[in-house]
């Protein structure tokens, strides 16, 4: 009961750590506009905890999340509370790190981005980013779960495909901001059958202000889901690259999810960065299986993201009104992607939300 009667006050504190003036939530349509920021959607920063007046010895660990190359996430609860985040903690302050705490002041609230709620400075000056929990887990622990049982039915693929590109739609058209690290491992979902996209810590801000157009780094990244021109020597590219290179990712991690494999190199073969490259950079690109029972419209979609030829590939407006996504059912199509994560955790012994949307 003590911890219960903590909430309210909890969320006053909480509440003063999101913040609230961040672009505005809109249909995927409206999204499809050139980068711009008008004083409606004006650049937010998270919270710093001078502000916030918290810190990040008010949190405790709960258990670990994860460690990558970049970073450890944990699982924190605010001390008082019950109330639950991740917390991903640079191992040091570089010019990847403070890229991406950058990328998550910039991008604000979105429904298809994993939130971040603040930002906090640990000892040697690292960011530690506050993140909202998503305690599904990833869509690539889910597809090696579902072992022997296939990928995604297509109805939950569309859905997901929508979702992604919403989200690609509001980092690339809002904020000027590539992701370049788009695969199943991090797309993230939830008890009430969110998925959302995570983890900058590779992601490029291409342009900081209106009418800016910047080439960045786009070598970086999960090898398997890079595209052929980034594997070029110090490869960069503007605007239009950078976007290109996140379509590609999506078409591989769609077909990825439907197969139930990665779909570059045959299962049997090793995944060694020059086997990679050498399918990636000198074989046909990845499509779907003439054996695979799929429709017209999924083989399209993953070929319109999956052009070798960066300018032919298709940018993330024109595949928002892609037949597989624009003409799918939303209701059956949202149901068969919440039903498939809910079973999951089950199978896992978690427990998930009753969905509200």
């Amino acid at each position: 009961m003590a911890a219960a009667a903590s909430i309210p006050q909890t969320n006053v504190i909480l509440q003063r750590l999101i913040p609230h003036a961040m672009m505005r939530p809109c249909a995927p349509h409206e999204m499809i506009r050139p980068f711009a920021l008008t004083p409606d959607h004006a650049v937010i920063p998270a919270s710093e905890p001078e502000s916030a007046s918290l810190e990040l010895s008010d949190f405790e660990k709960v258990g670990d999340l994860g460690e990558g190359a970049c970073g450890v996430v944990t699982k924190v609860r605010l001390r008082g509370s019950g109330a639950m985040f991740a917390l991903k903690t640079a191992y040091y302050s570089d010019p990847n790190s403070e890229e991406e705490a950058e990328v998550l002041r910039r991008v604000g609230w979105s429904p298809h981005l994993v939130r971040c709620h603040a930002i906090f400075r640990g000892a040697g000056g690292e960011p530690a980013m506050l993140l909202e929990l998503m305690d599904a887990g990833s869509l690539g622990r889910l597809l090696r779960h579902r072992d022997g049982r296939g990928g995604l039915p297509e109805p939950a693929l569309a859905e997901l495909a929508a979702r992604c590109l919403a989200g690609l739609a509001h980092l690339h058209y809002s904020y000027g901001v590539a992701h370049l690290d788009l695969k199943p491992d991090n797309l993230l979902a939830n008890g009430r059958g969110h998925v959302r996209i995570s983890d900058f810590s590779v992601s490029r801000i291409f342009s900081r202000n209106p009418g800016e157009r910047l080439r960045v780094c786009v070598g970086v990244g999960s090898t398997a889901y890079m595209s052929p021109e980034r594997f070029a020597p110090n490869a960069r590219a503007g605007p239009r690259g950078a976007c290109a290179a996140d379509v590609w990712s999506l078409g591989v991690t769609v077909l990825e999810l439907f197969s139930g494999r990665c779909p570059i190199l045959p299962a049997a073969q090793g995944t060694s960065w020059e086997l990679l490259k050498e399918a990636i950079c000198y074989g046909e690109p990845p499509s779907v299986p003439e054996s695979a029972s799929a429709s017209p419209s999924l083989r399209g979609f993953v070929a319109a993201c999956l052009q070798k030829d960066p300018k032919r590939r298709a940018t993330v407006a024109q595949l928002l009104a892609h037949p597989f996504v624009a003409d799918r059912d939303v209701e059956s199509s949202r149901r068969a992607l919440r039903e498939i994560i809910m079973e999951t955790m089950h199978e896992q012994g978690q427990r998930g939300t009753p969905p509200t949307s």
